[in-house]
């Protein structure tokens, strides 16, 4: 694939559509992938492209993928090729649903480990509180900290975690309703 256009705003990037140039139509799906054209995996390399740019857009933003190939090379496949991107950007958008319903799931049950833990650390660091010895200061300490430690995973998922694949998610639910255009001529 070969990438000449790179928005240098985010003005300049919503006022463009996405662009991929290749070669051959080939160049478009996954060589490994001997299903028929419509259901084939898009090339690794072009779906990152093109999900880049989506998640770079505005969530309002209707996106257009234009599709150049070289030497008017299509062959009448522009239906074949927009099905196919269609298709893979909908099931990648099932992928990131199932990876935030299982990494919400894993919140779920750290935050109760977590809660339990702390519960029984802190408890536990009250019981030894009131020792002169310092030995025993220095395990009441210990215990507070491994308490507020056990609470770092659901924080982490519930915090940081999530949001990243919710808009991976929403790029490529749009990116399956996207408009697909096949310029005549590549513009340089």
């Amino acid at each position: 694939m070969e990438q000449r256009f790179w928005p240098r705003t985010h003005d300049e990037l919503n006022d463009s559509p996405i662009q991929v140039r290749v070669a051959t139509v080939e160049g478009i799906f996954n060589p490994m992938d001997p299903t028929p054209l419509e259901e084939r995996s898009l090339n690794q390399e072009v779906a990152d492209w093109i999900e880049e740019w989506a998640e770079d857009f505005d969530k309002d933003h209707e996106i257009t993928v234009e599709i150049y190939v070289a030497a008017g090379r299509l062959a009448g496949r522009e239906g074949a090729i927009t099905n196919g991107l269609h298709n893979h950007f909908e099931y990648r958008e099932w992928q990131s649903g199932r990876q935030l319903s299982k990494l919400l799931r894993e919140g779920r049950i750290s935050l109760l480990i977590g809660i339990g833990a702390i519960t029984g650390f802190n408890l536990l660091s009250k019981a030894i509180r009131s020792s002169t010895n310092p030995v025993i200061e220095i395990i009441h300490e210990g215990l507070s900290v491994l308490g507020w430690v056990s609470m770092w995973k659901p924080m982490e998922i519930f915090l940081y975690e999530w949001w990243p694949i919710l808009r991976e998610r929403r790029a490529c639910r749009r990116l399956a309703e996207a408009h697909v255009t096949f310029p005549a001529v590549a513009p340089r």
